[in-house]
């Protein structure tokens, strides 16, 4: 008969050693990747001012104004960032119920506003009609489109990176200035109901 031999469970197993696993690259991991690498970029552009707000300084004899909202310097279209006025041919409802030209009401006071001294505007980006978008000052105005919101001459916009102006909107509903004395459309929604012609 043969012996039985068992097996040493003291005994030392030699240690082997295995070479590190080569690792994959995990969402996170290329999430990270590019986290930095945009990080790096915006501080290098940053440091040679490609990032930089263009600022543009004109005589308000040069400038025209388009509606409330709008202005035209050198053929390029200026619109003021973060407001709305009503269009030139829309009409509101005062107190009385009488219709006002509240458009060409907004057009005036814009063009009265630019009319006092130098206007500079601190450009943002473009819209998608290729016009600028801007936040414009003149004289001791620091933002014509604040002035625009609280005397009620314009509603806030909200877009990307800005809350529009939300608190001059308000101060403005409460006094009941402008196109909060009584009723009118939204210039956004008169805007789909007279489209413009092609």
């Amino acid at each position: 008969m043969g012996s039985i031999h068992r097996l040493n469970s003291n005994r030392k197993r030699p240690v082997v050693k295995r070479l590190p696993r080569k690792r994959s690259l995990r969402g996170y991991d290329v999430f990270l990747f590019f986290g930095v690498s945009l990080l790096a970029a915006a501080i290098v552009a940053n440091s040679t001012g490609l990032l930089h707000k263009t600022s543009l300084r004109h005589l308000a004899i040069g400038l025209q104004v388009l509606d409330g909202d709008s202005l035209k310097v050198d053929g390029e279209n200026i619109r003021l960032n973060g407001i709305d006025a009503p269009e030139l041919h829309q009409t509101c409802r005062d107190g009385q119920a009488g219709e006002w030209p509240c458009g060409q009401a907004a057009k005036a006071r814009l063009a009265e506003l630019v009319s006092t001294g130098q206007v500079a505007c601190v450009a943002h980006w473009r819209d998608i009609f290729g016009r600028t978008l801007a936040v414009c000052s003149v004289g001791d105005i620091p933002d014509l489109g604040e002035v625009l919101v609280r005397e009620g001459l314009a509603v806030s916009y909200a877009r990307e990176l800005s809350d529009g102006y939300v608190a001059a909107e308000i101060q403005a509903r409460l006094s009941r200035r402008g196109l909060w004395q009584g009723e009118f459309e939204n210039p956004r929604d008169w805007r789909r109901r007279h489209p413009r012609a092609s």
